[in-house]
């Protein structure tokens, strides 16, 4: 299994040629097959530089995203877009129809070329996306009884999609996750509270949920969550706040993830001490360059490790 010393987690700065197309698309100013040519040529383009750098960890930018989640829960049966949407946002019982994800990484494989195909990472949204928004509205009485019924389909979507990522040669997959990190924000699990919901049996929930979801992985297929806290404030504060202490242990002992992606780019996050939890057969790549802060770091980065870590 292939793991590289310094990584990104997938997403970069789209071009403005990019976005500009995409602004068109949604006008109706172009078609789709204008967009698809344009996010084509920029991914190509995007995918050289990264090999030119001599990274070793290599993605096609989420390029075809608006939002690192795209692409998966809009293309499944038992949703559907809606202008003046009910209030439970499934209707039916959920149905992968096909590859979700399959022929974004083909063209990623293309332009890479056989030989940097070890270097290729996936990414894609964590299941536990809609729940945590919606809770009881997640989805409608009449398409699940309860979360264990609706978790259960919900998994084996997700081992289909990657089992069929696998397949097509992906070897490394990151799973995004801003939702484990509300479990990290006093604020959040307060809010939690005043809605009846337990943090800690929630939390277990999710750990469940996301295990059920590499469940039988390949051994040979490197999984990593990133714990995002988010980027998409205006003032560029982060979707939350708090050190990964509460939730350290069962994070890194009990998810059969194999890498952890912790972003530690502000004092928020708190310190290093969570990570003497981290088994010896696990890792963590350490977020220090905030893309928040649009002033260049100075070199060297220096920071305490603290004990053990």
């Amino acid at each position: 299994m292939f793991f590289s010393r310094a990584e990104h987690i997938g997403s970069l700065k789209r071009p403005c040629v990019l976005l500009q197309k995409r602004d068109a698309f949604q006008q109706g100013k172009c078609s789709a097959e204008e967009l698809r040519a344009c996010e084509d040529e920029n991914i190509a383009e995007v995918v050289r530089m990264q090999l030119d750098l001599g990274l070793t960890t290599v993605t096609d930018g989420e390029y075809r995203r608006i939002i690192f989640y795209d692409g998966f829960f809009e293309h499944l049966g038992g949703l559907k877009v809606l202008n003046d949407p009910p209030q439970n946002i499934f209707q039916g019982k959920l149905e992968r129809t096909g590859p979700l994800y399959g022929e974004a990484f083909d063209f990623l494989r293309k332009v890479a070329g056989p030989e940097n195909v070890d270097k290729l990472k996936h990414t894609m949204g964590s299941p536990e996306w809609y729940h945590f928004r919606h809770g009881k509205h997640t989805y409608e009485p009449t398409a699940y009884a309860n979360d264990d019924e609706y978790f259960a389909d919900l998994a084996k979507i997700y081992q289909a999609e990657i089992h069929d990522l696998y397949v097509r040669g992906c070897r490394r997959i990151q799973i995004d996750d801003p939702i484990l990190t509300c479990f990290c924000d006093e604020s959040y699990r307060q809010l939690m509270e005043q809605d009846g919901v337990n943090a800690e049996e929630l939390f277990d929930t999710y750990i469940r949920v996301l295990n059920g979801c590499i469940q039988n992985k390949p051994p040979d297929l490197a999984m990593g969550i990133h714990l995002c806290r988010g980027n998409v404030k205006l003032d560029r504060q982060p979707f939350t706040r708090g050190p990964y202490d509460r939730i350290a242990k069962k994070l890194f002992n009990d998810l059969d993830f194999d890498t952890y992606y912790l972003e530690y780019d502000t004092e928020k996050a708190g310190s290093f001490e969570p990570l003497k939890h981290l088994p010896p057969a696990k890792r963590v790549v350490l977020g220090l360059v905030s893309t928040k802060i649009p002033e260049v770091l100075s070199s060297p980065l220096n920071y305490d490790c603290g004990g053990g870590s």
